[in-house]
C-alpha cells in the first residue's frame, strides 16, 4: 500500500494593489479637516487668553504703581489725584478705554483712611467687573484731617 501525501489546497492571493480607494481617501480627508477646524479654533481662543492675561498683569501692575504714588505724595497731590484718577500713559496705551476710579474711607483712628483704586477697560466679558486694589494712609502728625 502506498501513503497517500496530503494535498492541501494553497489559497489564491488577490493581486496586490498599488494604490489608495477613493473612500479611503475621503476619510483621511474628513478626519484632517476636522483636526484642522479644532486646532484653528483653539489657536484663536489661546491668542484671546494670552491678551486676557497681558491685559490683567498691566492692570494690576498699574494699580499697584498707583498705590505706591499715592502713598508718596504730599497731602495737596493726594487730594488732587482723588478726586480725579487717571491711569498712567503706559496702562493708557495698553489697557483699551481704561479708566481709574477711587474710594476713599473716612479716617478708621490708628489705621487711617482705607483707600480702593479700581481699573477697568475694554475687554469682552471686563466691563462692570474691575480689579480692585485696597491700601491704607496713613496721615502724618501735623497734617491737616480731611
Amino acid at each position: 500500500m502506498r501513503a497517500r501525501s496530503a494535498v492541501r489546497a494553497v489559497p489564491r492571493r488577490a493581486p496586490a494593489r498599488a494604490g489608495f480607494t477613493l473612500f479611503e481617501l475621503l476619510v483621511a480627508f474628513s478626519i484632517l479637516s476636522v483636526i484642522v477646524s479644532v486646532s484653528g479654533g483653539l489657536l484663536v481662543r489661546h491668542k484671546r487668553l494670552l491678551a486676557s492675561a497681558r491685559h490683567q498683569r498691566i492692570a494690576v501692575e498699574e494699580l499697584a504703581n498707583q498705590m505706591d504714588r499715592l502713598t508718596a505724595l504730599d497731602r495737596g497731590a493726594r487730594e488732587a489725584f482723588l478726586a480725579a484718577p487717571e491711569p498712567s500713559s503706559f496702562a493708557a496705551a495698553r489697557l483699551p478705554g481704561a479708566t481709574l476710579a477711587a474710594a476713599v474711607d473716612p479716617p478708621a483712628g490708628a489705621l487711617g483712611r482705607r483707600i480702593v483704586l479700581s481699573i477697568e477697560w475694554e475687554e469682552p466679558g471686563r466691563r462692570g467687573r474691575p480689579l480692585r486694589l485696597a491700601g491704607w494712609l496713613h496721615d502724618v502728625p501735623g497734617e491737616a484731617a480731611p
